[in-house]
């Protein structure tokens, strides 16, 4: 069986069921999501109740990607690019799945 080591494949369809904090706002990854001198925007690092996206594996590992345009996608990703890959460790046990895509083997 061959298969591609960085193939993606999304597991679950998923919504946030609590807020996640998923960096501090006084961390190197907060000032790399936002633009100089930016003051508008919160860049908090929440990721807010409701929203949705996909459990995806990729690589050998698994990753939450959220939907690009939503409201509040703003506040943990960079400016001008809202695709991005959260690690599943972030997200465990803090969603509820709205669709699955994995098909288990009958025993």
């Amino acid at each position: 069986m061959k298969t591609l080591f960085f193939q993606e494949q999304k597991l679950h369809r998923i919504e946030i069921v609590e807020d996640i904090v998923s960096y501090s706002a006084s961390s190197l990854q907060a000032q790399r999501n936002r633009y100089l001198f930016q003051t508008e925007v919160s860049k908090d690092g929440v990721i807010a109740k409701g929203t949705t996206g996909y459990i995806i594996k990729r690589g050998g590992r698994m990753y939450f990607s959220p939907d690009a345009n939503q409201k509040g996608i703003e506040r943990f990703t960079p400016p001008d690019q809202p695709y991005v890959l959260i690690p599943y460790k972030k997200v465990k046990n803090k969603y509820r799945i709205m669709l699955s895509f994995v098909i288990k083997a009958e025993k």
